[in-house]
Parts: structure tokens; sequence; C-alpha cells
């Protein structure tokens, strides 16, 4: 009997485990990090004058523009909504964050500059 009790006791907590963790995860402060290449590309041209004027963009904004000129697709960040749109030159490039507010940029791809709009 002892037994059981403490069988279904564990099984309980067991489920409660997982949900009280996820709760944890969501409410602790996290850091945050770009640490895949679309969020890198987008806090280097969200960088006041050119998105290249600190050393660590200079390779996420080297191999975007290798990548742009093959042809290749723009890269997409979590949690951050990219809308691209092909242009004559280049591209029109709406960024929204998660609180809703956006920016706008113009990339050439032919002189390889960001222009904030």
């Amino acid at each position: 009997m002892i037994a059981r009790l403490l069988n279904r006791l564990a099984g309980v907590a067991g489920g409660l485990a997982y949900p009280i963790a996820g709760l944890v995860a969501l409410t602790a402060p996290q850091p945050a990090f770009a640490s895949d290449w679309g969020c890198q590309v987008i806090l280097c041209l969200a960088t006041p004058g050119s998105p290249t004027t600190y050393a660590a963009c200079v390779p996420p904004i080297t191999k975007l523009w290798n990548v742009l000129a093959l042809g290749g697709s723009f890269p997409s960040c979590t949690g951050v909504g990219i809308r691209t749109k092909k242009v004559k030159h280049g591209y029109d490039l709406t960024v929204t964050q998660s609180d809703g507010s956006s920016s706008s940029y113009a990339l050439d791809t032919r002189t390889q500059t960001v222009t904030q709009q």
C-alpha cells in the first residue's frame, strides 16, 4: 500500500516537473545572443552608419552580400519578422520586432550599401 502511494506521488511529481521547468525557463531573464547568421545580419544592418562598422559584423555582412549576389534568399532570425522585396538593384527590407516596432532598409547589391528608410 505504501509502495503504491509512493509510486502515485512520484508520478504526480514527475508530471508536474516539465510544466514547472517550462514556466521557470519562460520567466527567468535570458541574455540575448545573435547566435545564428540571420540574427547577426539584422543586428549589423541596424548599426548606425555602415553595417560593417564593427569587426564582428564584417563576416556576416560579407556572407550576406555573397549570398544575395548569387541569387540566394535573405536569412531569417527567430523572434523577428523579416520581409524582403526584390527591387531593381537589391532589396527593400522591413524588420518587425516582437514588440510591433519596425525598421526599413534599402540594400543595394551593386554598391553593397544599406540605407535606413
